[in-house]
């Protein structure tokens, strides 16, 4: 059954691709929503774009996304019935760009706030900055933090969240309860969720499923999870009437039903809006019908006039960041993308590891990078520290740590096998994920040498994987830790004192 759901969630993903400008938005004479419909308009992992992007297909080009040409669309669609409207993401709003991390979100929780969101499900990024940062974009916001899977050591919600809010469209009440993603305590810098856990999303829905059920006739679980692991839960708790998805980054143009659940996912980065119109029964007020077709609707910035109260947010900060973000650092003669396998951009992050690790005079030896902190492609030609901020947005900090060729070894037997994927700079190895545990690797070198168990190995990192960050748990066994700079800023010397540069796959990373 798992395997049917991921493939026919893949393929709907797929066909929410943009292979060419999409379609102008119909923003002037919205027909009014019918009277026994509410209806949920949402986002997910916005990512800090308060700005669009340009996107090209073939000869065309055209801008995707923002947050004031998403506003416009917002209102379009809430203005059909405002009182029978909710507007809903579910995480990873702040995180991803200059523009928003400069001032750890504050930008686009006030964007928020002007869009008038009823509730954010607390996305794994939101807790990056700490919970000294969460507790204060709660402040800001007019809207509630939810995380019901998220505990403290007294086994609550945190103070800064809740876990449910029950709002009243007039012809139905929605409880909307909030999940983050379950895996956060292994892919969120350690220092930043101190005392937290976070609870499987089945099981914390179950708890409060009673609860929800006698405040509201209609139960949306806003939850930070992809859409498969959405399903998952849906088939576990059937009760669930809609799950606002997120995390994986993969549209759905189609909510899917599952049992009578229906889950809706709009992507990423501001590109949709989600618009999801539900049919109540006028006597018992519970869900009859879900429109589920053509879900989602392209933010097309250009073709509709930006908010204007968002705009100004977004030009403030846009004038503000490019005295840091129009610097341009080097030059690519080829267009680099970011997949989770080896690629020339994962090579060239780990080679300015190296390079900059020896300037420091830390020796050297090899360097690791965790490839799902290369958040985005750069396009060849010259780049800008914006666009290379965009691929390196965490302002993680390069560390120096001595390991043994043994624990060395450890670290490429767990990128080979549960663990999350290792970029490399200065070595290479090969490995078979079907062997056993402790098996996995079978060739490895570090400056073309075979590793040396016995041997002291100098190797640059970033604190997120000292700390145990994708469950890498091999770095904390080293000595001698040093710190040293933010990786984007490393990185961006690196291009600097050698561009033009035209980073390869190299065979560093083989599975036989």
């Amino acid at each position: 059954m798992r395997t049917r759901l991921l493939a026919g969630f893949l393929a709907l993903a797929l066909a929410c691709t943009p292979s060419a400008e999409p379609p102008a938005p119909s923003i002037a004479d919205r027909a009014e929503l019918a009277a026994d419909r509410i209806q949920i308009l949402h986002t997910d992992d916005i990512h800090g774009r308060l700005e669009p992007a340009m996107v090209s297909s073939g000869t065309a080009s055209f801008q995707l996304g923002g947050m004031a040409t998403l506003a416009t669309q917002v209102a379009s669609f809430r203005n059909r019935a405002p009182e029978r409207t909710m507007l809903v993401d579910s995480g990873d709003a702040w995180q991803g760009t200059f523009v928003s991390n400069a001032n750890k979100g504050q930008a686009v929780t006030n964007v928020m706030n002007l869009m008038r969101y009823d509730a954010l499900a607390l996305g794994n990024h939101e807790f990056d900055w700490g919970q000294d940062v969460l507790t204060q974009r709660a402040r800001e916001a007019n809207f509630p933090f939810l995380a019901a899977n998220v505990v403290d050591a007294t086994g609550s919600v945190p103070a800064y969240a809740k876990a449910f809010v029950v709002k009243d469209l007039k012809i139905a009440k929605v409880g909307i309860l909030g999940l983050t993603y379950p895996g956060s305590g292994t892919i969120v810098k350690a220092t930043s969720i101190t005392g937290l856990r976070f609870l499987p999303a089945a099981d914390t829905v179950r708890k409060y499923l009673p609860e929800l059920q006698r405040s509201a006739d209609v139960v949306v679980v806003a939850a930070h999870i992809g859409a498969l692991d959405a399903a998952t839960l849906a088939q576990a708790v059937p009760e669930i009437d809609v799950i606002v998805a997120g995390h994986d980054h993969m549209p759905l143009r189609t909510g899917q039903l599952v049992g009578k659940t229906t889950i809706v996912d709009a992507g990423a980065y501001t590109e949709n809006l989600g618009h999801l119109e539900l049919t109540i029964d006028p006597n018992s007020h519970r869900v009859t019908a879900a429109s589920r077709s053509d879900e989602l609707m392209a933010v097309a910035s250009g073709r509709v006039k930006p908010d204007p109260d968002v705009a100004k947010v977004v030009e403030e900060r846009r004038a503000e960041g490019l005295r840091f973000t129009a610097r341009v650092v080097g030059k690519l003669a080829s267009a680099q993308d970011n997949p989770r396998e080896e690629n020339g951009l994962g090579n060239l992050i780990t080679d300015a590891f190296v390079a900059y690790g020896r300037e420091q005079g830390w020796s050297t030896d090899v360097a690791f990078y965790n490839m799902a902190g290369v958040r985005s492609p750069l396009p060849a030609g010259e780049i800008t520290y914006g666009q290379l901020y965009q691929v390196l947005p965490f302002n993680n900090v390069i560390v120096n740590v001595d390991l043994s060729g043994a624990q060395l070894r450890e670290v490429l037997e767990a990128a080979s096998g549960t663990a999350g994927r290792l970029h490399i700079g200065g070595g290479a190895w090969t490995y078979r994920f079907s062997n056993p545990p402790g098996q996995r690797v079978l060739a490895a070198t570090v400056g073309g040498a075979p590793i040396d168990p016995a041997r002291v190995y100098h190797v640059a990192t970033i604190d997120y994987l000292l700390l145990g960050g994708d469950g890498h748990s091999e770095f904390a066994k080293g000595t001698n830790v040093v710190y040293g700079d933010i990786e984007v800023d490393v990185v961006a010397a690196y291009m600097t004192a050698r561009s033009p540069l035209d980073p390869k796959v190299e065979g560093r990373i083989q599975q036989r």
